[in-house]
């Protein structure tokens, strides 16, 4: 009988072993070089902001591994459409997307709201609010990134380039988060004018379709989040005060 026992109990603690170590993990996708406060790697190798705290919080809830992979914008987005990566974190749902992207992509409830703006150079004296007052100019635009097609982009690897070409005069124009936007002004010392919120953005995780069963417990945690005030509070850890 003890014998039988003590099987049973061991047979028990290997399934839940084999579990363990069978815990499913989804390959996350962080646009290189980083987008503080929301999403970047550290000097320590660690990934930080607002989306991998959300993104911890939510793993652990749901028992999931996550594997962050550092990739360009363009990049991230093709290894997306061919299922390597399998989430991608703040995105907004956009129509101008391409179809072979759209056809893989399923989104969770929106957890935050990112404000868009338009950085431009000090010397220019128009103010410039909304799109719409950009016809026909060029602007630095991040490559991949989904933006009105009339108009005249230039495309670059990240937010970083654009903020530092508008600050140099190599571009009187760029558009970008208004929280990534301060953050490059203010720790980078560049100079150039920030407009105000041309457009305000719910911001969901982008997830493959290939890992749907997973959609709605990520919406149940998200909404979990939201009550238990847990994800203010990662919002306030990096934003309060700064803006």
């Amino acid at each position: 009988m003890k014998v039988r026992l003590a099987l049973t109990v061991l047979l028990c603690w290997l399934a839940g072993a084999s579990a363990l170590s069978q815990a499913q993990t989804l390959r996350v996708g962080m646009p290189l070089p980083g987008q503080q406060p929301f999403f970047w790697r550290d000097e320590a190798g660690r990934y930080q902001g607002i989306y991998a705290d959300v993104l911890r919080q939510l793993a652990l809830q749901m028992a999931l591994e996550l594997q962050f992979v550092p990739l360009s914008q363009a990049r991230l987005l093709r290894h997306f459409e061919l299922g390597e990566i399998e989430l991608e974190a703040g995105v907004t749902r956009q129509s101008v997307e391409r179809q072979a992207l759209r056809r893989v992509s399923l989104f969770t409830r929106p957890f935050g709201l990112v404000n868009e703006v338009i950085i431009y150079r000090p010397e220019l004296s128009f103010p410039v609010f909304i799109l719409k007052d950009l016809k026909d100019k060029r602007v630095a635009t991040v490559r991949g990134g989904a933006v009105p097609g009339w108009l005249v982009r230039e495309d670059f690897a990240n937010e970083w380039q654009i903020a530092q070409r508008v600050h140099r005069g190599w571009n009187d124009i760029g558009l970008m988060k208004e929280a990534v936007a301060l953050h490059y002004q203010r720790q980078g010392q560049l100079k150039y004018q920030i407009s105000l919120p041309y457009e305000s953005n719910p911001v969901s995780f982008r997830l493959h379709r290939s890992q749907a069963a997973l959609l709605t417990e990520f919406n149940r945690q998200i909404e979990q989040l939201e009550r238990s005030g847990a994800l203010d509070e990662i919002v306030c850890k990096y934003l309060c005060g700064t803006q």
